[in-house]
């Protein structure tokens, strides 16, 4: 399988959407897919989702915007994961 994501991606507006929408955004490959997205977010950071959301961006970019079921806090997935 493809690596469908490059890393998370971290700005003071992705900050706040992890502190108060429970929001993660991972910057990703242009031709994955919203499932494909989801299936390794799940898979590698072993959390549930309820919505993803993506776009590309000016600098021609794919940003994944995820919501976490309310089981897992951003947060502290961004924390385990090194984000922060």
């Amino acid at each position: 399988m493809m690596d469908a994501i490059l890393h998370p991606h971290v700005t003071e507006k992705t900050v706040d959407k992890m502190d108060f929408d429970n929001k993660m955004v991972f910057i990703c490959q242009t031709d994955a897919t919203k499932e494909q997205i989801v299936e390794e977010v799940e898979e590698q950071f072993d959390l549930n989702t309820t919505n993803i959301n993506t776009m590309i961006t000016p600098k021609g970019q794919k940003k994944a915007e995820l919501t976490l079921s309310d089981e897992h806090d951003a947060q502290e997935v961004a924390s385990r994961i090194g984000v922060f």
